[in-house]
């Protein structure tokens, strides 16, 4: 594989939209980008973020991930939607562990803890509102 160091993120972007497109409605798989557009793994996730970035000025779809069907531009609300709750679902992992292995031992140990008390408030109300998003039917 030819080594294509020093490209710039736009490069990158352009030639994981054009494998994704032509892929379309199915997606790929990161070894599949990484043959499709003849770049390394790294290069790809560069391509991948660049076209997160530029989704709404290029009036692109978003680039979501699944593990069955992998990257897609696709066009249905639907594979959005679907990404949109596997994100929240995963934020809402991480928060809860971080509130029950950190801020709460925290706020335990110190209850006068101005700050731990804020923190312990504040994320549990981002924390009721992930369990929302993964949870509202369509």
């Amino acid at each position: 594989m030819k080594r294509r160091a020093g490209l710039p993120a736009h490069v990158h972007g352009e030639a994981v939209r054009k494998a994704l497109q032509e892929a379309r409605p199915a997606g790929l798989h990161l070894k599949q980008l990484v043959k499709a557009t003849k770049r390394t793994p790294a290069q790809v996730w560069t391509g991948i973020r660049f076209l997160r970035k530029i989704a709404v000025k290029e009036g692109l779809p978003p680039v979501t991930f699944n593990r069955r069907d992998g990257f897609q531009l696709s066009e249905e609300p639907e594979v959005w939607i679907a990404y949109e709750r596997a994100i929240f679902g995963a934020e809402l992992h991480r928060i809860t562990n971080f509130i029950t292995g950190i801020v709460a031992p925290h706020a335990k140990r110190t209850p006068e803890d101005e700050w731990a008390r804020l923190v312990l408030e504040q994320l549990g109300g981002v924390k009721a509102t992930l369990e929302v998003l993964t949870r509202m039917e369509r």
